[in-house]
């Protein structure tokens, strides 16, 4: 199991330079991002990380909110914090507040981040995750399993529909796995037992309903995985097709998690029979990439790892298959134009402000499509693209 390290700090230069430092010399630490306090605390739901690099100030609040926050919360109580501080307050932070095991004084060398890291890594080995604690799990239904350090979400996604699977294919993260119903290689939705994380952007609902009706859906969902919207619809009479709608597009959401939680296992368990609540749902018709397309679109520019953010100065260029790929996906608008004016010589400034769109936008389009293998993408200090003999891509994700 990869370890994590979560860095809280508002500052993306200071964060990308400890990025660097840690991947030059951690190749199995995966490093997470937060711009915000809170920020941080909704990363918590899809990765626990083994170590938090904590800056003393924040946007939204001070460094000993998150701390007592932290400490006082049973599931990052024991999360080891590092304290970046410069303001003379963080030995005393260190004093009241048990979880703070070191202050790192600014500025930063990357001697002393090294040394903290390597010793608290090194006394805290990755434990197994609990999310594969399951009720009634047997073993002997799993047809495959794997680890998305060498096999990616994609060629996961690719082996059920391939194989016309009937089952879940769980990917195990923090307390709970995220769950993909699979029916003969179509895909139903995607769900977990995690109702804060399932329903942290929640349709309108939601809001027109009994509030004694959403407890009983969350001790549902927590309980067995039943989306709260295929309890409510049962219970409320609300109209079906809407509620599979919104169970397929919520499902894709909590799916989207995945993409920036860092390096996590999975595996297939098949099933004789689906749960009550998935047996009558209608199977999508979506193939994988256009699946994971609507995924994509509901990851956050903040959300992504700072190994997965694009050089802003590069070119994205067509793969080998890339140009047929994009054929088959249903591209929105603004992907559209983004593919066509893909030409693999123009950056990636010039692509945005030829088609009017924000450079982050930009970003997170080559963000998409290098996850689906459509483009790779070439950083600003190759000096030539494809077809020179010496450059190697830097992929984006």
């Amino acid at each position: 199991m990869s370890q994590k390290i979560l860095v809280i700090d508002e500052s993306l230069v200071a964060t990308k330079l400890t990025e660097n430092v840690l991947a030059q010399n951690f190749h199995g630490v995966d490093v997470l991002l937060a711009q915000r306090g809170n920020d941080a605390f909704d990363r918590f739901n899809v990765a626990q990380p083994d170590l938090i690099l904590l800056n003393e100030s924040l946007p939204d609040m001070d460094a000993e909110s998150v701390c007592y926050r932290l400490l006082n919360e049973p599931a990052t109580s024991k999360i080891p914090v590092v304290l970046l501080a410069s303001n003379g307050n963080g030995d005393r932070i260190e004093e009241r507040y048990e979880n703070v095991i070191k202050v790192l004084p600014k500025p930063i060398t990357p001697e002393s981040l090294l040394e903290v890291v390597n010793a608290t890594l090194s006394k805290n080995k990755p434990m197994g995750n609990p999310a594969r604690q399951l009720l009634f799990h047997d073993p002997a239904r799993t047809v495959f399993s794997g680890h998305t350090a060498f096999f990616s979400l994609r060629s996961a996604l690719q082996m059920a529909y391939g194989d016309r699977l009937t089952g879940a294919l769980r990917f195990f993260v923090n307390r709970y796995p995220i769950e993909l119903f699979i029916s003969k290689g179509r895909f139903l939705f995607a769900t977990s037992r995690n109702f804060q994380m399932y329903c942290r952007e929640s349709p309108v609902i939601l809001s027109a309903t009994n509030l004694g009706l959403i407890i009983e859906g969350q001790v549902a969902q927590a309980a067995t995985g039943c989306p709260i919207f295929l309890f409510l619809s049962v219970r409320n009479g609300f109209p079906h097709d809407d509620v599979v709608q919104i169970v397929r597009d919520h499902g894709q959401r909590v799916f989207a998690n995945l993409w920036t939680a860092g390096r996590v296992t999975f595996e297939f368990e098949e099933f004789q029979e689906f749960p009550e609540y998935a047996k009558n749902f209608p199977p999508g018709t979506e193939d994988p990439d256009n699946w994971i397309l609507g995924s994509l679109r509901h990851v956050k520019f903040d959300n992504l790892m700072a190994a997965q953010r694009p050089d802003p100065n590069g070119s994205p260029a067509y793969t080998r298959k890339g140009y047929e790929l994009i054929q088959k996906l249903k591209l929105n608008d603004v992907e559209a134009r983004f593919a066509t004016a893909i030409n693999g010589a123009e950056s990636l400034q010039s692509i945005a402000k030829k088609i009017g769109i924000p450079l982050n936008d930009a970003l997170l389009i080559v963000f998409r499509f290098a996850a689906l293998d459509i483009i790779d993408y070439w950083s600003s200090n190759v000096l030539s693209l494809p077809g020179a003999p010496v450059p190697a891509p830097a992929g984006a994700a």
